[in-house]
């Protein structure tokens, strides 16, 4: 009897990718993969490393499943991701009981080490010390094995691995040098999605700005955004973790011109005190970022601008801070995430002074926090209710008397980040599918409750007909 292989993905969506990328390795080497964790005789946990909670997390799980490992329940655990890249050595002692783990650079061994597992071998990398001095770059090949299904929408990684230098940032030395994929691997990704039934595709790096600046062949990404335009059956594209820097004009009006430019951006901007991004090392000043923002909401009219900020970084004041809060309650950002400052070993951040109190830290987070769900508020219920908007149908909710509740998204809404649109409609919706709505109310802090137009069409003039 074959082994069935599960998948548990940890972190952010470029690890999910990552866990694709194996799954369709594995699909391809005729092994029976389950959807059911429980089901599986082996599983691979796909583990995230970039922040204390993160770590703490992939360690929970990898001891869950080592103990389930011990009742008989698994046949074998298999690590892979950036904890395996950052403590190889040290997982290695911790975690013995676990037959095999997979760096960054290796997830194409997949297929090769769940064969030697399900034959009695146990293939084990070795590695002395924490950080691997030869990591080179992760494993990203031009052309992206993914699994073979129907899906309302996908990730598209263009890149892997960073060349800033922010001071708090441990990626680099989980994921190496940027390294960015062709224009033509990527265009023949996205085109085999659209030939699937995919709609909507989120371009994602962990800097997608200096996307081809490490080529010689004249990849850019606005060259690649080009392309992606001319791809009609792709209806959104947004694109994540854009850096301010390099973000030019001629970017912007490709946007601007863009038909299936889903008017969504996600660019970190981490803060906006002069003093702290210096100590962040961000190339970027608080000039610039209010610029970009002023250029950005000029040349498209219609955006969803999503950020992320860092609180409670060392010597970061109370009139740091308070710049920021007042930033924030003026820039019109749509959403943003907010995280306090971990101490990360192995980055310039770890040794600096004036390192900051935990309470503070919290309560900065906490105040950053109340501030957007009281922005969001007012721009769901100002900007969205009572309006038209066109939706797409993620999946589905409840069952009501009033129909069944689906829950999807409009442009300005990214996938697993943001709020969600609830559509009731008393008529079957197809997962995947676009439904122009009406939207009725804000539902709590940051969703939306709608119903589809041809639905309160029908019944108005069901309406009309029964008063004669």
């Amino acid at each position: 009897m074959r082994a069935r292989v599960g998948f548990v993905s940890l972190g952010c969506s470029k690890n999910l990718v990552d866990t694709e990328t194996m799954i369709a390795r594995l699909q391809q080497s005729d092994v029976m993969i389950s959807g059911n964790e429980s089901d599986a005789d082996i599983i691979v946990i796909n583990t995230c490393g970039f922040l204390e909670p993160a770590k703490d997390e992939s360690m929970g799980t990898i001891g869950e499943f080592i103990e389930k490992k011990k009742q008989g329940k698994l046949k074998a655990v298999v690590v892979a991701g950036c904890m395996t890249e950052r403590y190889l050595g040290l997982m290695s002692e911790s975690y013995p009981e676990v037959d095999a783990f997979i760096r960054t650079g290796e997830f194409s061994k997949i297929s090769d080490i769940v064969k030697s597992i399900s034959a009695g071998k146990k293939p084990r990398l070795q590695l002395v010390g924490e950080i691997p001095q030869l990591a080179g770059h992760s494993e990203l090949p031009d052309r992206v094995q993914r699994v073979v299904s129907k899906r309302a929408y996908a990730y598209v990684k263009i890149a892997e691995g960073c060349n800033r230098v922010c001071s708090f940032c441990i990626i680099p030395k989980l994921r190496g040098k940027l390294h960015s994929r062709s224009e033509d691997g990527i265009l023949e990704e996205v085109q085999s999605l659209a030939d699937m039934g995919t709609k909507e595709v989120v371009f994602i790096a962990q800097d997608l700005t200096s996307y081809g600046r490490d080529r010689k062949d004249g990849a850019s990404l606005k060259g690649l955004l080009e392309g992606v335009s001319r791809i009609k059956e792709i209806e959104w594209f947004r694109l994540l973790y854009n850096y301010p820097r390099f973000f030019t004009q001629d970017l912007i009006e490709v946007l601007a011109k863009a038909p299936n430019f889903s008017g969504y951006l996600d660019i970190p901007f981490q803060h906006i005190s002069d003093r702290v991004l210096k100590a962040m090392k961000r190339p970027e000043s608080s000039s610039e970022i209010r610029e970009l923002i002023k250029n950005l909401r000029s040349a498209l009219p219609k955006l969803s601008l999503r950020t992320t900020f860092l609180v409670g970084f060392p010597g970061e004041t109370d009139a740091d801070f308070e710049e920021l809060l007042e930033f924030v309650e003026g820039a019109g950002i749509d959403h943003y995430g907010v995280f306090t400052f971990y101490r990360e070993p192995n980055t310039p951040a770890y040794d600096l002074a004036d390192q900051i109190d935990e309470a503070v830290k919290q309560d900065r987070m906490h105040r950053l926090m109340m501030l957007q769900k009281k922005i969001l508020r007012k721009k769901l219920t100002q900007e969205w209710v009572g309006s038209e908007t066109k939706v797409m149908i993620d999946g589905l909710g409840e069952k009501t008397r009033h129909g069944q509740v689906y829950r999807g998204r409009h442009w300005g809404q990214a996938p697993e980040i943001d709020g969600v649109t609830y559509v009731v409609s008393d008529a079957p919706i197809e997962i995947g599918e676009f439904v122009t709505v009406k939207i009725e109310k804000r539902v709590g802090d940051y969703d939306l409750l709608a119903s589809p137009i041809v639905q309160e069409a029908r019944k108005s003039l069901s309406a009309k007909r029964a008063r004669g």
